[in-house]
């Protein structure tokens, strides 16, 4: 039977105690920073750092002190946990595990690197198909109102607000700067305009690309905060941002004439 074999509960047992605690508690460490497995490269991190987890385990194992009053899984436990940070690491953490676990420390360091590049990433290339302040502006405010509607119950309201006020702010910083040169474009006395400088050019796209940046927050936080399932409303918001009928849709219902309003004036008067 597999339990008749030596290694199985000597090392490989312990190995996989501690991967699966180190798995639960990244989860909950990476839940407010990004998602695990966003890319190759993160995925690539997370096996090479589970990895190396085992095999502290395998040799905290073999060299466990009173290895006959304890069972070797107490190394994989031990090992699992020492490698989760937490705000006050436990006083009972053995100081040799400590010590293997450094690497593993700075595989976790490369891995909220690799996963904040990949959250960042993502955005970029979610706002790439975005080229215009207007479609930017229609895009943020359906966003903020798709995550207020997820979020209206918790603490986050606010932080969507205030990401969605300082967009508004670069949006109008990027308009004024475009404004301002169409106006400098404008031949005096001539039906026609000319060309943006150079300069004038990359003005303009210095401006708007600091508004889609700060933009990129906002859409950051519904990656952080979302689930892969959300990935198709996010898209048909950006389609709807970018089609033609986001600008010529009514937003209001449509205005009565004014003889309409007389007539039906006059028939709540009549007796």
């Amino acid at each position: 039977m597999w339990h008749e074999h030596v290694w199985l509960g000597r090392y490989a047992l312990p190995a996989v105690v501690s991967a699966a605690i180190a798995w639960l508690g990244l989860l909950r460490d990476f839940a407010r920073r990004g998602r695990l497995l966003g890319s190759r490269q993160s995925v690539g991190l997370l096996v090479l750092m589970l990895g190396m987890l085992g095999g502290v385990t395998v040799i905290a194992a073999a060299l466990l002190p009173h290895a006959g009053a304890l069972p070797p899984v107490v190394a994989g436990v031990a090992t699992g946990a020492a490698a989760v940070p937490r705000r006050k690491q436990e006083e009972g953490t053995p100081p040799y595990i400590k010590f293997m676990t450094l690497g593993i420390a700075l595989v976790r360091e490369r891995l909220i690197d690799r996963v904040h590049l990949d959250a960042r990433a993502w955005s970029d290339t979610f706002l790439e198909g975005i080229r215009s302040s207007a479609q930017l502006r229609v895009f943020i405010y359906d966003l903020k109102l798709y995550l207020l509607d997820r979020h209206e119950l918790s603490g986050d309201v606010k932080t969507v607000n205030t990401l969605y006020a300082d967009a508004e702010k670069a949006l109008d910083a990027a308009l004024e700067v475009q404004t301002k040169i169409a106006q400098d474009c404008r031949e005096p006395g001539m039906p026609w305009s000319r060309e943006p400088s150079e300069d004038e050019a990359i003005r303009e796209r210095r401006a708007f690309a600091e508004a889609r940046a700060q933009c990129g927050h906002l859409l950051l936080f519904a990656y952080i905060h979302g689930r892969r399932s959300e990935y198709p409303q996010l898209t048909a918001l950006r389609e709807k941002a970018t089609s033609n009928d986001a600008f010529h849709s009514p937003q209001l219902p449509p205005q009565r004439s004014f003889l309409s309003r007389w007539r039906e004036r006059k028939q709540e008067t009549k007796p």
